[in-house]
């Protein structure tokens, strides 16, 4: 299904896919919502089309929540079970005719966008019909030039997706942040354990009035500090492990006693693996885990790219251009590159299957962290 865009002033725009030739006004989707019936098929197994447990769980529970109160609530997903369907699922099935949904990252919000237009896969999984029409999504990128372009965007988008720092940033001002919470009558926050932090509860706090889903795989903190809101449903990890929805994660420790050849020892038993899979027909890829930009950038261009530039590495980090992380990203997804060098830049919610081999030269400071970056290859 092919995407349309429209500019809203300098960087902001409305994205739509279409069914047909002409765009849909937004009343007449949130109409098509209203007027159609919404199933809830249930997966029984991985092979079967159909929601599951720990979605239809979800989805149950933010309808139960809905029916008595209106207040901040938490819904707990390990990685990997399907939380943004299960946030598309509720916007459609609930109606609702003015979401904001708020993520960490760029990388994340384009993603998000791109799940949100095509409505994920709720009809291919049959929860809904072609009579159901795709969302007109606002893409918020940048502070807009004025009260007039925002209001613009938010008339003609049926969604805003945004990134947390946006919205934090001093140049979205406080008429701006009034204006978004006002028009809408929902607000999603992804990898929702930041909420605690200052930065994310002031924007939360806007928000206040309006009803609030939050999502996280984590949501214990290291400081301790805790998300507001109760937890209204928490699928526990040993379920989704008997369920499959997890693979065992084979670890390859590298012995170097020789600290200047150790990163060439880790970069050679990563790509040997990788090398192994692509042999036996499996479209794999290697993420190369630095903990700075400096360090990323001196395996990229010392190890990677000097002895292994027949799989095209990549170097995605923040000092690079937006462009030049877009195209490493797209190579990437479309498979002409088969290793990517970064620092946290697939930290959290960021989804290419693919990624299955982790060349981990720099460990992180703490182990919870670490255990959940390797989590996210199961």
């Amino acid at each position: 299904m092919s995407f349309e865009k429209k500019k809203i002033g300098e960087k902001n725009y409305i994205i739509h896919a279409p069914k047909g030739s002409d765009w849909v006004n937004v009343d007449d989707i949130v109409a098509s919502w209203k007027n159609n019936s919404f199933s809830f098929p249930k997966s029984s197994s991985g092979e079967e089309n159909g929601f599951r447990s720990a979605q239809l769980g979800a989805l149950y529970a933010i309808k139960s929540h809905w029916t008595v109160s209106s207040k901040a609530s938490t819904i707990v997903m390990p990685t990997g079970t399907g939380k943004t369907e299960v946030m598309i699922a509720t916007v459609v099935s609930e109606c609702c005719s003015k979401t904001c949904i708020i993520v960490p990252s760029d990388l994340l919000r384009k993603q998000t966008i791109a799940r949100f237009s095509t409505l994920g896969k709720l009809r291919e999984i049959g929860a809904i019909n072609e009579s159901f029409e795709n969302p007109v999504v606002g893409c918020l990128i940048s502070s807009p030039k004025d009260i007039t372009e925002l209001q613009e965007l938010l008339d003609k988008s049926n969604l805003i997706i945004t990134t947390m720092s946006l919205l934090n940033s001093g140049y979205f001002k406080n008429e701006f942040m009034q204006l978004l919470a006002s028009t809408c009558d929902t607000v999603i926050i992804d990898e929702a354990h930041h909420v605690p932090s200052k930065s994310w509860k002031k924007v939360k706090n806007a928000f206040a009035s309006v009803k609030c889903l939050q999502f996280t795989a984590t949501p214990f903190r290291n400081d301790g500090k805790k998300i507001d809101g109760d937890i209204i449903y928490n699928y526990p990890l040993v379920l989704a492990q008997e369920c499959g929805y997890f693979k065992p994660i084979n670890f390859y420790p590298v012995y170097e006693f020789d600290s200047d050849k150790k990163d060439i020892s880790v970069a050679k038993k990563a790509v040997e693996l990788l090398e192994a899979d692509i042999a036996n027909g499996l479209p794999h890829l290697l993420l190369v885990r630095a903990s700075t930009q400096g360090r990323a950038k001196e395996l990229y261009e010392n190890i990677y790219r000097k002895y292994y530039l027949r799989h095209a590495p990549v170097l995605i980090i923040s000092d690079n251009t937006a462009t030049d992380n877009k195209s490493a990203l797209q190579s990437i997804t479309d498979g002409t590159s088969k290793i990517v060098v970064c620092v946290d830049m697939f930290s959290e919610g960021i989804d290419i299957p693919q990624l299955k081999i982790c060349a981990i030269h720099d460990k992180y400071k703490s182990l919870p962290i670490t255990i959940q970056f390797i989590g996210r290859f199961a």
